[in-house]
Formats: structure tokens, sequence, C-alpha cells
């Protein structure tokens, strides 16, 4: 057979093609390796061929197959999949000149992706072949567009992003999370694939048996029965995996995953599902007017209203949303669905830029209701939230133009363009123009963009010189070293494109990640030495040095946090790290090192809960009974009732002392025990400190609201303006005082 196969021409273009595509891919980033993206392009494409040559086999050897439809599919199967040889050989010699962090699991993907796709299309040629007479190709290629299109119906039409599918297996859907864990669920799916392929195979046997029967009445050959049996019981097994997909996580349906939160409220403008083991009262009360309050604010800044009521998700964990939608760490928003799906822990960081997405659909392209590229679909929402990571927008972007990253911008407003360039860098780039071309020229004018693109017709000249306007604004900006070290650590950092075995390390890192908040810092420990022995990732160089940390072995995290901040080509990826550096240097005594290593991080104003963080290790190493008594609190882990009770006797001890009475009101807040710590916060000494003086005031404020006291919140908000010294986290502290307000209009407060 594999003979015959290869003495035709259009099958030696085949395995051409195989060859050709598979070495384009050695040349592609995250595709040069075997992986999960090297198995889908194969599967696409060996599925497609696959088809094609089994009916152009089928014709040419119908003669000798003719009634032996079980012998014509062994044969011709074993050969189609035996051409999948061609990639996996290519592939896999690649791994000379790129690095493959696991083999074993490029293995299990190749098996799984495009080995049955192969499989799957052979046999629904088969069938084709055996029942039709004529443009057999034809309804081949049209049947497989179809199956393909089932990807784009599944996650445009529920709320799943993620999509099984028989010719390409799994698709994560378009998202930045890294980790990819499918291979069980795909097991099980690759099961019900080869059980409908096999059934296709039987049912072309029987069709051709049918045919073949001289006699039109009389007793079905015992091998007829059998057959018969076999397909219904692999149709019965497919179609219970069908009918329990969403239990099994093959699919997510909106019923579905109402019924595993459990919790839903409507309200005039929302239909809001949440887990209702975990939102209750005066917090769901809060929750629910935030996305009112959201909504009006997004109402009147660009100058519409929504038509149609929005369905809310909000997800216990990254780990349930990941299961039921996908994308477990990344907030998403379906626009033509009316739909945003958000962690519970994302929702004051994240719920105003997806409510933003869906907002803008009404004046996005017709229908799908979004932008027409993900440069303005992304730069408008975070536009309108106008500041990131306590800088506006402009200077943000001005950061990053000084530490030398140029992407090109004009890519960023198309699709693929936005992808290759790092997150942080294209959403906060396209946000400052978009936010540009609103201040300069009207909201009107980038609405109407929003749906054309076309920027020459709207605005009188093309995007370049449009940029050019854009980029001359961002001069006004004086930087100072502390900033560009910021941006460097916020910034310089390669996409998954850039990255070695993205999605190996990614996992693997995710496990990590998972052993040290179970506190197995042992176990932690071992998965982030295995991370970093595939391969040199900022995220396990965290991670082993924190376990190290954690396990008290003080002198090992000292020395490998050194070593690797030695490294000028990750040191400025590695900026948080001076802060476990630091605590581990408290641990061993030396102070003044300590100390120089939170200043190095204090001066770059990184974050507000970084500043607190960093200025309360500092108050404590300048005095030097706190700095003794204070140790065992920063260095030494502790169960957060030790925590807690330690605080209280050194508080008792120091009763003059202002820092253990704040660390002892921090903690207790942390545990929603609100009316101790506001009695502590209050009776405070006014502090030297401008950071701790306006994180006191905010941290009564915050009480306040978590009692529902709304008027009282906002006096301390109010308060705490007087302490802020960006524009940009004033602006967030004044969009809190807003809220306050309207929760002190639409609530019944306890004030």
């Amino acid at each position: 057979m594999l003979k015959d196969f290869l003495s035709y021409r259009s099958h030696q273009f085949a395995l051409f093609l195989l060859l050709a595509v598979s070495l384009l891919c050695t040349q592609i980033p995250l595709f040069n390796y075997l992986g999960y993206e090297f198995s889908a392009v194969i599967a696409l494409l060996a599925s497609f061929l696959a088809g094609l040559l089994t009916i152009s086999m089928w014709r040419k050897s119908e003669g000798t197959y003719k009634g032996n439809v079980v012998s014509f599919s062994l044969r011709s199967s074993g050969v189609l999949v035996l051409s999948l040889v061609i990639p996996l050989m290519i592939i896999s010699a690649n791994a000379f000149f790129i690095k493959n962090c696991s083999f074993s699991d490029g293995i299990v993907l190749f098996l799984l992706v495009p080995v049955p796709a192969v499989f799957f299309a052979h046999s629904l040629a088969v069938l084709l072949s055996v029942t039709l007479n004529g443009w057999r190709k034809t309804w081949f290629v049209l049947l497989w567009l179809l199956l393909l299109m089932h990807i784009v119906y599944v996650t445009l039409m529920s709320p799943q992003i993620f999509a099984f599918n028989p010719l390409i297996g799994f698709f994560p859907g378009l998202t930045y999370d890294e980790t990819l864990n499918a291979v069980p669920r795909l097991l099980l799916y690759r099961a019900g694939t080869l059980a409908v392929a096999v059934s296709l195979v039987l049912l072309a046997v029987l069709v051709q048996q049918r045919r073949a029967r001289r006699r039109s009445e009389g007793v079905v050959p015992r091998s007829s029965r059998t057959r018969v049996i076999l397909m219904l019981a692999l149709v019965a097994f497919s179609s219970v995996l069908y009918f329990l997909s969403d239990r099994l996580g093959l699919s997510s349906s909106d019923g579905f995953i109402r019924h595993k939160l459990g919790g839903e409220i409507e309200t005039e403008h929302f239909v809001i599902v949440y887990p209702d083991s975990m939102l209750k009262g005066v917090r769901l009360s809060q929750i629910v007017q935030l996305h009112e309050f959201y909504l009006n604010e997004l109402s009147r800044a660009l100058r519409l209203h929504s038509r149609m009521k929005i369905h809310s998700f909000l997800y216990a964990s990254a780990e349930q949303k990941g299961r039921l939608v996908g994308a477990a760490h990344t907030d998403i928003a379906k626009p033509w669905l009316w739909q945003i799906h958000v962690n519970l822990s994302d929702v004051d960081a994240s719920l105003e830029h997806e409510l933003t997405h869906v907002v803008a659909g009404e004046f996005g392209v017709p229908f799908i209701r979004v932008g027409v590229n993900s440069g303005l679909i992304e730069g408008l929402a975070t536009a309108v939230e106008g500041e990131r990571y306590g800088e506006n927008l402009d200077r943000l972007s001005a950061m990053i133009f000084a530490v030398g990253l140029r992407p090109d911008m004009e890519s960023l407003f198309s699709f693929s363009g936005f992808l290759r360039v790092q997150p942080d860098v294209s959403y906060t780039l396209a946000g400052s123009f978009c936010r540009f071309l609103i201040e300069q020229y009207g909201l009107q004018r980038l609405k109407m963009v929003y749906r054309s693109g076309n920027f020459t017709y709207l605005y009188g000249r093309n995007l370049s010189r449009l940029l050019l306007g854009w980029r001359r604004s961002l001069d006004r900006y004086k930087l100072t070293d502390a900033d560009l070290e910021k941006a460097a650590y916020l910034f310089k950092r390669p996409s998954i494109f850039g990255k070695e075995c993205a999605r190996v390390i990614a996992n693997l890192n995710a496990q990590t990640r998972e052993f040290y908040n179970g506190k197995r810092y042992q176990e932690a420990l071992e998965s982030a030495t295995r991370s970093l022995a595939l391969t040199t990732s900022v995220e396990a160089i965290v991670q082993r040095t924190n376990s190290f940390f954690k396990l008290q072995r003080y002198p090992e995290a000292i020395a490998f946090a050194r070593e690797k901040l030695a490294d000028s080509t990750l040191n400025a990826s590695l900026l948080t790290l001076k802060l476990v550096l630091g605590d581990a240097l408290w641990g061993v005594d030396s102070i003044e090192a300590a100390a120089s290593s939170y200043e190095q991080v204090l001066r770059t104003d990184l974050s507000p809960s970084w500043d607190e963080g960093l200025t309360i290790r500092l108050a404590a190493l300048r005095d030097s009974n706190l700095v003794r008594d204070l140790k065992p609190y920063f260095s030494t882990p502790m169960a957060d009732s030790v925590r807690e009770a330690y605080l209280r006797q050194l508080a008792l001890r120091r009763p003059k002392d202002p820092l253990p009475r704040y660390l002892l009101a921090r903690e207790l807040a942390s545990k929603e025990r609100y009316e101790e710590p506001i009695d502590l916060f209050a009776r405070l000494p006014k502090l030297n400190s401008k950071v701790l003086e306006r994180f006191r005031q905010q941290r009564i404020a915050q009480a306040y609201f978590a009692l529902g006291k709304y008027q009282k919140a906002q006096i301390y908000y109010w308060q705490s303006l007087n302490y802020v010294t960006s524009e940009a986290e004033a602006g967030v502290i004044e969009e809190r005082v807003r809220f306050c307000g309207w929760m002190e209009r639409h609530s019944m407060s306890p004030d």
C-alpha cells in the first residue's frame, strides 16, 4: 500500500506539503518545538490532506477493495498516520537547535492531537467515498470547514473560550494565559473522537454491504450483526460524552455555570451570577452596586446608554474560572453576548475595563459589537481607566520608550501585531494613544474609527502621522533613574512568543505556586528548582528564593538572590526580589544591607501597597528595639493566630510605639474584623511618614466601607488625599470617594 501511495504525484505533493509546513514551523517562535501549537498546525493540515487522499486512494483502488471497506480503511489509515512521521522527525530534530523542555509531553500531545485528527478525517472520507458517486472531495472540504467552524460557533455563542474539536483536538482560546492543562480532558475527548471515527467506518461497511446484497430480503449475516452492535455501542459511548460534556469539562453552558456558581441577582441593568458561598450581605450589595456605579460612569464618559442587561459572571477563584470558561488568570468580555467573566479577586481592578468592552459595543462593528482591531478595543478600555501601576498612561508610555522599547506602533493596531507585543506594553501604549485621540479630536471620531479603522478619512491624516503627534506629546515628561528602573521591571519582559518552552514552564511554575500557597515549601523549592533546570524564568527565580526564605534557609536565599541580581540580563526583571532579599538579610541580622535592599525598591514607587510594606520595614530598622522585636514577624513563617498574638504582646510591651499597633490593626483588618482596627488606627498618633499616614486614613476608610458606613469612609478617603503626591493615585482615591457617595444614595446605610 505504501509503495502504491508514493507512486502518485498528488500523494507525493501532500507529503512535500507536510515537510514544508514542518520546516516553516521550525522558524516560528512557539511553533518551533514539539508542543501544543506545532501539533495543532499539523493536525489541521494533515486532517485536510488525509481526507482528500483517502478519497483519491478509494477511487484508484475501488475495484480492489470493493466490498471490503475495513481492509481498505486499515491499510490506508495506516499509511496516512505513518506520514505523520515526517513532521515528527523534523520537529524532533529541531530540538538540537531549539530547547524542548519536555519532549515526553510533546509526544503525548502529538499522539492526542494530529493522530486522531487524521484517523477521523480518513473515516469521514471513507463514508463519503462509499455513499457518494460524485463530488466526494467537495463534500469533504465543506464538512471539514464546517467542523472547523464548530470552534468559532462554540467560542462565540457560549460563555467558554475553549473548544474541543475532532480536527484540532483542543483549542485553548485567544488568551494571555500560558498554562495549558488540558491533557486529561483531551484524552477523554479523543476516546470519543476515535469512537465516532470507527462508527463512521462501520457505517460505510453497512452501506457497502447493503448495496452489494443481491437479495432484497434475508437474514442479516452474523458479521453484520456484530458490526451493528459494535457501532451502536460506540455511538452510545460518544453520546454519553456529549450529554455529560459540561460535567466532564469538555464544554460549559450558561446554565451549567449558573448552577456551579449558585448565586444570581438581577438589577436594573445587570444579571449578576456569583459564588453564593463567598458573597453575602453587605459585600454582595457593594459588588452589585459597583457594577451599577461603573456603568453610570461609563455611560457619562462615552455618552451612551446600554440597551440590554449585561450578564456578569463572577468566579470564586482563577482555577474555577479556568475549568468553566478557560482563561484562568485573564478576565474577559463577550460584547456580542452582553457578558463579562471576572475572577472575584479581580473585581476592583478589572470590572470597569471589561464593562467598557460591552458598553463600547454600542458603536462597534454591528452584530459582533467590537472594534475592528485589538489596539482600538483594548486601547479604549485602558484609556477609560486612565491609569496603570499608579501612573497616568502618558507618563507610563514615556517610560516605556525611555527604556529602549520600540514596538511597531502601526502594527499594534492589528490583531496579530497586538498579540506579539508584551501585554503590559501593548495595553499601555494603545490606551495612551486612544486617550490622545479623544483629547485632541474628541470622542465622536474615536467612536467612528473604533468601528471602521479608517484613520485617514476620519482624522484627515494617516495613522503614522497621528502616532508621530502622540509621540511628541510624550516629550513633556522628565523621567528619573528610578522611573526607568520601574519601567524596566514592568515592561522589559518577553511575550509568550519570545519565551523558551512557554507552556511547559508556565505549567511547572503554576504547580510551584500551588505548593507554595499550600505552605508545602520544600515541594515548592524542588518544583522551582526543576523549572530553573529547564530554563531561566523570573517567576521560578522568585519562587525558589521565597521557598528558601520560608524554610528559614536565609544564607541560601541570600546567596541565590544575589547571584541572580548580579546577572545584568535578569536584574531589571528582579526588582521585587530585593524585598525577599531584604527580609532574609534581616533574618541574619545584616541590618544595613537589608535597609539598602528595601530602599532600592522603594525609590521606584512600584505601587502603593509595595510602598506601605517597604516603609514599615524601613521604619522598624531605624529603631534598635523594633529591629529585634519585629524580626520574627517579618523573617519567620507564622500561623495567622500566632502573628496576631505576637503583635498584641508587642503592642502591650511598647504602648507608645505606633508601629506594632499599626501592624496589628492591619492584621485584624485582613481577617475582616473591622471594628477593632478602626479603633486602633484612630488612636494612633499622627505618623511621621506621609506614606503610612496616607494608608492609616485609607485603611480606616476601607474598614468603615466594609461595615457599610459610607459617610465615614468618604471622610477618611478625602483626608488621605492630603498625603498623595501622584495625580493618578489621587484619581483612584477620588473614584472611591464617588463610589462611597453612590453607596450612600443606593443602599440602607447603618450610619
